[in-house]
């Protein structure tokens, strides 16, 4: 939970940032065309930027704790 929290504290868009809370970690995610529509975009472009933030992770997760981390985030179902 530390490292996550860590995580977050990197995001620099409020856009990341919604969508790292509230489809990512959220026990009831958001759906792509729901942000989507928020911030004007298509439910495609926030698909995405959700598998931008998720490479992103995962590459910060092996930078602190090694390449052999047993890691795989599995994004939310879609629309």
């Amino acid at each position: 939970q530390e490292h996550l929290s860590s995580f977050a504290a990197t995001l620099e868009s409020d856009r990341d940032r919604t969508i790292w809370s509230e489809r990512l970690l959220s026990n009831d995610p958001a759906s792509l065309s729901e942000l989507g529509s928020r911030f004007g975009v298509s439910k495609e472009r926030v698909r995405q930027l959700e598998a931008r933030i998720r490479k992103n992770l995962r590459a910060w997760l092996e930078q602190r704790m090694g390449d052999e981390i047993d890691f795989d985030f599995i994004p939310p179902g879609d629309d």
